[in-house]
């Protein structure tokens, strides 16, 4: 399906690896321009030669940059525009904050969690609002982990950071609405990536269970049966960025096989 994507261009946060990198293929296989950023530069630059294989070297740009600092944020945007001489997409990804009891976070622990996920997305979107408001065109997406049954597991800063940017996405959605800009959410179960793996080999070590048990009490949760993909991940967020999601603004979309208990 052609989604009319040719030629925009498309900045992704956090797209060196797993699902960043697939929403970055998933654009380029439309013929989008992508601007990547990431922390690490090693992987940045083998997904750079990945979208120069799909597309070509000029319609890719890839920036080493600490996305939870306001100025590295500023110099992904200046250098996207500077490059292709528009941006019309944009894709922030929210990490999990550190663990811990409520009660017990010190503001600095609390400011640090919402520097990196919740503000980040925040001055990410306010940097590329001006283009797209000029252009009277533009997409927003936040991705956003779905907590699930760890949101009573010590997961107290992540659902604060969360519910903070669904409820600004909202807001934002109706103030851009006149402009042709659309702001939405993605909230993801758990989805196959050298992450998850990651987070369940750290918490096998923690728990005593082992990384077999762990895995299968995950995809047991799961009504169908089985871990999402990367690319199912970049063919919705692509989707949601083309014409014909136009008219889909201010919400948040699941993509969790089925785990999500209610329709709020």
């Amino acid at each position: 399906m052609d989604l009319g994507l040719k030629d925009r261009v498309a900045i992704i946060g956090g797209s060196s690896r797993g699902m960043g990198r697939a929403i970055a293929l998933a654009f380029a296989q439309e013929g989008a321009n992508v601007a990547i950023s990431a922390r690490t530069e090693a992987d940045l630059r083998h997904t750079e030669i990945e979208l120069a294989r799909v597309g070509s070297q000029q319609h890719v740009l890839a920036i080493p940059a600490d996305l939870s600092v306001a100025r590295d944020i500023r110099r992904v945007v200046r250098d996207t525009f500077n490059r292709f001489g528009q941006i019309g997409i944009l894709v922030t990804h929210m990490g999990l904050g550190p663990k811990g009891r409520p009660s017990e976070f010190n503001d600095e622990t609390i400011m640090t969690a919402l520097e990196e996920n919740f503000l980040s997305s925040v001055r990410f979107a306010r940097e590329v609002i001006p283009y797209m408001k000029q252009q009277r065109w533009g997409r927003i997406v936040h991705l956003l982990p779905s907590l699930g049954r760890r949101s009573a597991n010590g997961t107290a800063l992540s659902t604060t950071s969360q519910l903070a940017l669904v409820g600004y996405s909202k807001m934002l959605a109706n103030e851009l609405a006149p402009f042709n800009i659309t702001v939405n959410n993605l909230i993801m179960g758990p989805v196959e990536t050298d992450y998850l793996t990651a987070s369940f080999e750290s918490e096998a070590q923690e728990s005593g269970k082992s990384y077999e048990e762990l895995m299968k009490d995950a995809v047991s949760a799961i009504p169908m049966g089985r871990l999402g993909k990367p690319e199912e991940v970049g063919d919705l967020v692509a989707y949601l960025a083309s014409d014909r999601a136009s008219f889909i603004t201010g919400t948040s979309v699941v993509l969790d096989g089925g785990m999500r208990q209610t329709i709020n």
